[in-house]
């Protein structure tokens, strides 16, 4: 399964603002990934312009110049600006720019996360499943992985498993007949190679089968209701955007 990836840099003359906002990205949103933190209009341009970046978190202010400058020389740039300041005094300015967001400082994990949240909802709203793909994910033809567990290799096909449980360097892989097979992969593995249409990982510790999706129970804690009478967690962060991939499947 992919996951949406970006790939960004941080622009911001302050080192420590600069560590704040890496340390909070490398922490929680495993799907971004810094390339550079640079401090300057030219830098700035010039990482864009090489490194394949589609994320800019920019303070207003540079050693040099500003956000605005690096946008107006970058009118080809089809990525987003996420823009931070100190206070609102350039949000207006940000917004009629092509800016997808204003972030005032102190930046926070929360804060972080409800914007990359945004920016992969609009990532699907621009790409949607096309309309002659067949939307019942049990009739694709996806074919069989191999899991390697108790010196057995088992060939299993991938529209029988329910959803998996992640533990570490552990994975726990359940199946549809009620085999539960406990492999020595991350659950990053499992997320990289099954497909996306089909499965997503809705926690840090699990990822489901959309197939296999009996219901959705709100409260304060979300949980997700499967055919086999096992219940797995939501995460907060996670529920929009599982919600719109789920009406999409």
């Amino acid at each position: 399964m992919t996951t949406p990836k970006w790939n960004t840099i941080i622009a911001d003359d302050a080192p420590a603002d600069r560590q704040i906002l890496k340390d909070i990205l490398k922490d929680a949103c495993p799907q971004v990934n810094v390339l550079a933190e640079v401090s300057d209009v030219a830098e700035t341009i010039a990482c864009i312009r090489t490194r394949g970046v589609d994320l800019v978190f920019c303070n207003v202010s540079l050693r040099d110049g500003d956000v605005f400058e690096v946008i107006d020389r970058l009118s080809g740039f089809k990525g987003h600006f996420i823009i931070l300041a100190q206070d609102e005094g350039f949000a207006l300015r940000a917004f009629r720019s092509r800016a997808f967001d204003y972030l005032l400082k102190p930046i926070s994990t929360e804060t972080v996360l409800d914007v990359i949240r945004r920016l992969e909802i609009d990532l699907l709203k621009l790409n949607p499943p096309r309309e002659d793909q067949d939307r019942n994910f049990q009739k694709q033809k996806f074919g069989a992985i191999l899991l390697n567990a108790a010196g057995l290799q088992h060939v299993i096909q991938i529209t029988d498993i329910i959803h998996l449980e992640g533990d570490g360097n552990y994975s726990t892989v359940y199946i549809d007949n009620g085999d539960k097979i406990l492999v020595s992969k991350p659950l990053k593995h499992f997320e990289d190679i099954l497909p996306a249409k089909g499965f997503f990982r809705v926690h840090q510790s699990h990822i489901i089968n959309f197939s296999f999706v009996k219901s959705v129970q709100n409260g304060d804690v979300h949980h997700i209701n499967l055919s086999n009478g096992n219940v797995v967690p939501l995460a907060r962060r996670k529920k929009d955007l599982f919600l719109m991939w789920l009406s999409q499947v």
